[in-house]
């Protein structure tokens, strides 16, 4: 994940039966280093990272609650689209 400071944060999914994603992992550090404004996020998997995948339905919800406007990079169109956080979860559970 980038931050609008231009910080890069980083996660892992290592994974597990309950564990947390990538994205999940990445906001935090972000979060926990004081970062509130946020740019892009990517997920990619493989030994090279070669590989974009959409984020899950879980870190669709936390990407629109703690980020709707951040761009996320996803497959699309045998390409790759920059779209905002909260459009990836149309209906969203809010509590606005």
């Amino acid at each position: 994940m980038r931050c609008k400071s231009g910080k890069v944060y980083v996660g892992v999914n290592l994974y597990s039966l309950h564990g947390a994603c990538a994205e999940q992992v990445a906001i935090g550090a972000a979060i926990t280093n004081g970062e509130r404004e946020f740019d892009a996020i990517v997920a990619v998997r493989g030994e090279a990272g070669g590989e974009v995948i959409p984020p899950c339905g879980n870190c669709r919800q936390i990407l629109h609650d703690y980020m709707p406007d951040c761009g996320v990079i996803v497959p699309a169109g045998g390409g790759l689209a920059k779209i905002r956080a909260k459009e990836l979860l149309p209906f969203s559970y809010s509590v606005e």
